[in-house]
Parts: structure tokens; C-alpha cells; sequence
């Protein structure tokens, strides 16, 4: 008689909200033993929010999670992992300079017998590594160092920490997947597709990614989001990439560009680049953003659109290919120089790049340009005050108080203040935007729109990434897709009659 196992994961109308916007809206699912579950939905659609859930990063405001049969209510990704919920995030978070056996130690809660009177014990590290690599059916040396493996072999690694979850019991441990191929060549693609078939034999896996024929070719059932509730559940059998594309995006009417306002191209980009490569990030990108105009780049996560502004703004070095601002090529290019020459960047993690929650809001608008408010050298207090009272007033700060500390404000008038950071100079001439009205509700969202396409107005070129298509549509001259590290398509708005989101969603996945 076979025995009956309770499910691995149970959801029942789990819901959680930021502000006024439900990221995850009454979702209910149930994941049995060895299944391999795919998850897939446009960016924005609560993807991210739902495996924060089940990682104990966030908590659910409703609804209940069973794991192996029992209630869960992870307070910390710690409590997650003792439960037997493993993460592989997209972003590596290996020690390079360590060993393989090192890395998958350190996951491990349970230090009990890896050391012995205060030293590594590392025949125990050792051994208990190579029995993981072994588990999960990989010919990797636990002595190995991480930094001389290949990305594939990483990504492994990253799966081995992962498996050390122990459920307890008849227990069968989650490992989550996100987007574990995004960045992968093709045959690093396969190797990993049967590395992952493989967990089936000892877990079940959520598979989260944009690339739907790996979905269907990899997974027994398929899961969409859109708007943060689950629109589809079904086997993948007989399932096509069409029936995901209608899942996942809104039967949104074909958007007219008809009646866009043309801004002019001038002759000379503001910046362009010509080949820009990071290796495992994006290859051979070019394209040019010009004064007066705005330019989108638009993608699914994986697709590079993050790491190319950064490394525009000098935040992050890049392999290849060349930047020209206003016509001169840039070397040895930096943060530093980037605003020297007129750059400027609101990151999508304001609280943690974009601010100092500690200082005020006069103090943290005058970080960036403060010779906006000095007479040679000299600061001059009143001045900065000045400023600052002028832009809370132009942007409706709430509440209206310049000298209180910018963590005490809520999240979209710390990003007005973030915003006026950039905007509070003489000499702007390139302004991105990473993701500028996550989390904003539809009153701040306007607002901040307006400064944008006001800063275009005086002549500034604006490259952004938006959280939507819509958005994009809204608000760009020029769409740029990018799909696993490469430019997929480019849609010029001032000359297109009509563009269907569904297009686009196309050339993203």
C-alpha cells in the first residue's frame, strides 16, 4: 500500500500588500513530492514577492503556508531553511575565494562535529560536502576553489548549499530556483536542465523563469502570476508558449502612438555605446539616448537592463565595447566622473544606494551637487535650505519638514526627495531611472513623472527602466528590449502606428 504524504508546500489565500499596492492577492497552491514547478509572469507580477513569502524574507498579511504538513510562520530565511525551504537566487552569493566544502558549510545551521578542540574539523567539511555533490549527482572536488569554477559549476554549488535544508522526519525539502538559467550559454543550459530533473529523486523544486519553452520542457506543471494573483495552474503537457503569453499578459488593447507629441532627434546623442559587454551580464549592446527624448529598456529579469545603467553611471566595470558622452569617448570611467560630466542615477534600492536615512532632506539633496549651494568653497547653510524648501514645496514632500531625518518619511516622498537629488543641477544631461515608481502609489507615480518629462523638456536625455510595459508605453520615445543579455528589438514611438504589449512580451521571452 503506498504511503499518502502530505503536500510539500500548501498555500491557502496568502495575500501581502505595500501601501495600497497587493503585490500577492489570495493566492492558494499545493506542491506534491517530486514535482518540478514552474513559475512564470511578467515583471511586477508578485513573482518575487511570493518566494520572499515562502524564503521568510517577508511575512503574509492573510492566509496560511504548510510545509510537510505543518503550519509555517517564518519570521527569518533562517527559520525558512531549518523548515526545509532552499534558496537558489538569481545572483550568486558565493565566497569565491573559498572552497567548494566551504561554501556548503557555511549553510549549514548545524555546525555539530565540523569542529574539533576549536579547529575545522575539514575531514568532516570535507566528506559532508562530497556527499551533497553527490545527492544532487555532480562530479565537483569539495576542495575545489569557487572562484576557478566555471558559472555553471557555481550555480551547482549554489544548489548544493541549497539541499542542505533538512525538513526533519518523512519531510521533503523546497528547493527554489530563481531564474537559475538567465545568464547561461546554451550547453551550460542543458547540463543544469539535468542537474535539476535530478532533485525530483529527493525534493520538489519551484522553477522560476522567463524563458517559457524551458518551463514547459523542464517542469510538470506551470504556474502564472499576473497583478499579483495566480491566473493559471495546469499541467504542461500539451501546454503551449502561445496559451503562457495570454496567461501572463493583459487582454490589453494594441497601444495607438498616434497621437504622441515628437520630441525632434538631435544630431548628437547625449551617450551612446557601441558593443558594451559584461561577461555572464550582457554582450554587444548599442544604442544612443538623445537630448529632449526618453528611452526605455525593457526586459524580464536576467535580461541585463540593471547592470547596463550601472555600468553607464560608472557604478559597476564593464569587458567590452565603448561610451560616448556628448561625443567623447570616456576611459577609465566612475561614478566621479559620470556626475562630473553630467550623469545621474536613482537606483532601484533608494533606501540602500539612492539616500542617507540618517541626514535630513536639505542634506541629503545637497550630497550630490552641493556647489549648487556654496560661494567658492564655503557652504552656505541658508542656501541649501533654500533649496531644499523649494523642492519639497515643487514636489509636495510629506510632511514639510527639511530637517527631518529621511528615513522618518514613507517610501515615495524619500523617492521625490531621491529625485530632486539628481534634478538639483545646472548642468544635467543624462538622467536614469531604475524602476523610479516601485512601490509608489498613483498620486506620487504622477508626480514624478511630471519632473521626468520637465527634465526632458529642458533638454535632458532620460533612459529608464520601468516597472511595466504600460509604463514604458506611457512614457518612452524609444523602446529597447533586451532578452538574456542581448538587445532582442528596438520600437522608435515617434514613428510606429500601433504597438501591442503582447509584441513586446514576445520579444522579451
Amino acid at each position: 500500500m503506498t504511503q499518502a504524504y502530505p503536500p510539500v508546500l500548501k498555500l491557502t489565500r496568502i495575500s501581502r500588500s505595500f501601501g495600497k499596492v497587493k503585490a500577492v492577492n489570495n493566492v492558494s497552491l499545493q506542491i506534491d513530492r517530486g514535482e518540478v514547478i514552474g513559475l512564470t509572469g511578467e515583471n511586477g507580477a508578485g513573482k518575487s514577492t511570493l518566494l520572499k513569502i515562502l524564503a521568510g524574507i517577508e511575512r503574509p498579511d492573510e492566509g496560511t503556508m504548510e510545509i510537510n504538513g505543518k503550519v509555517a510562520n517564518f519570521r527569518s530565511p533562517n527559520d525558512a531553511f531549518k523548515a526545509g525551504v532552499g534558496v537558489v537566487h538569481q545572483e550568486q552569493s558565493l565566497f569565491t575565494n573559498l572552497s567548494v566544502a566551504e561554501n556548503i558549510e557555511q549553510q549549514n545551521q548545524s555546525r555539530m562535529g565540523l569542529e574539533r578542540f576549536g579547529f575545522q574539523n575539514w575531514k568532516r567539511i570535507n566528506a559532508d560536502a562530497a556527499a551533497v555533490l553527490k545527492k544532487i549527482g555532480v562530479n565537483l572536488d569539495p576542495k575545489a576553489r569557487v572562484g576557478d569554477l566555471s558559472f555553471v559549476d557555481r550555480q551547482m554549488v549554489e544548489i548544493a548549499r541549497a539541499v542542505c535544508v533538512e525538513p526533519g522526519g518523512d519531510g521533503t525539502p523546497l528547493i527554489i530556483l530563481d531564474e537559475p538559467t538567465a545568464v547561461l550559454e546554451q550547453a551550460e543550459v542543458e547540463v543544469l536542465e539535468r542537474e535539476i530533473l535530478k532533485l525530483k529523486k529527493f525534493a520538489s523544486v519551484i522553477f522560476v523563469s522567463h524563458r517559457l519553452d524551458e518551463v514547459l520542457r523542464i517542469c510538470d506543471r506551470v504556474l502564472v502570476m499576473r497583478h499579483g494573483v495566480l491566473t493559471s495552474d495546469r499541467s504542461t503537457e500539451g501546454v503551449t508558449k502561445d496559451e503562457l503569453f495570454k496567461a501572463m499578459v493583459d487582454d490589453a488593447p494594441t497601444v495607438s502612438t498616434h497621437a504622441r507629441s515628437s520630441r525632434p532627434i538631435e544630431l548628437k546623442p547625449a551617450i551612446e555605446v557601441q558593443g558594451l559587454t559584461m561577461k555572464g551580464k550582457f554582450r554587444d549592446i548599442s544604442f544612443a539616448a538623445y537630448p529632449g527624448r526618453i528611452t526605455a529598456l525593457v526586459g524580464t529579469n536576467g535580461s541585463g537592463r540593471g547592470r547596463i545603467m550601472r555600468a553607464l553611471f560608472g557604478a559597476e566595470e564593464f569587458d567590452g565595447g565603448t561610451i560616448e558622452v556628448a561625443g567623447k569617448p570616456v576611459h577609465n570611467w566612475s561614478i566621479r566622473k559620470a556626475v562630473a560630466a553630467g550623469l545621474a542615477y536613482v537606483p532601484a534600492e533608494r533606501k540602500v544606494e539612492g539616500m542617507i536615512g540618517g541626514y535630513s532632506g536639505t542634506r541629503n539633496i545637497a550630497l550630490v551637487h552641493p556647489g549648487e549651494a556654496a560661494r567658492g568653497q564655503i557652504l552656505r547653510p541658508g542656501k541649501m535650505a533654500e533649496t531644499a524648501q523649494s523642492w519639497f514645496d515643487r514636489l509636495d514632500v510629506n510632511p514639510n519638514n527639511i530637517k527631518q531625518p529621511l528615513d522618518q518619511f514613507s517610501g515615495g516622498n524619500q523617492q521625490k526627495v531621491v529625485l530632486a537629488k539628481w534634478l538639483n543641477s545646472s548642468d544635467l544631461k543624462v538622467l536614469m531611472l531604475d524602476h523610479p515608481l516601485r512601490g509608489l502609489d498613483v498620486g506620487v507615480s504622477q508626480a514624478v513623472n511630471a519632473e521626468i518629462r520637465k527634465a526632458c523638456d529642458h533638454g535632458t536625455a532620460v533612459i529608464l527602466i520601468p516597472d511595466t510595459i504600460e509604463e514604458a508605453l506611457e512614457m518612452a520615445d524609444e523602446i529597447i528590449v533586451l532578452r538574456d543579455g542581448q538587445l532582442s528589438a528596438r520600437h522608435d514611438l515617434s514613428v510606429a502606428s500601433d504597438l501591442a504589449i503582447k509584441e513586446i512580451v514576445a520579444e522579451m521571452v
